[in-house]
């Protein structure tokens, strides 16, 4: 049961990680909202290293 948990979690961090370094931060840039970009910046690789620490835990303890 976790472990489904933990897959869905982790793919929708991968998701929105991958969707606030592209899109986001394009959208952003066309209107230059620099302390926005900055921030989906920071959000998205926080979500993308949170899937690998989700990743890392189903592998090594589940």
């Amino acid at each position: 049961m976790i472990n489904r948990q933990l897959i869905y979690i982790a793919l929708l961090l991968l998701i929105s990680g991958g969707l606030l370094l592209t899109v986001d931060m394009k959208i952003y840039a066309v209107n230059h909202m620099t302390r926005e970009k900055k921030y989906a910046r920071i959000f998205g690789w926080v979500h993308i290293s949170l899937f690998i620490l989700v990743i890392l835990s189903l592998l090594f303890y589940f």
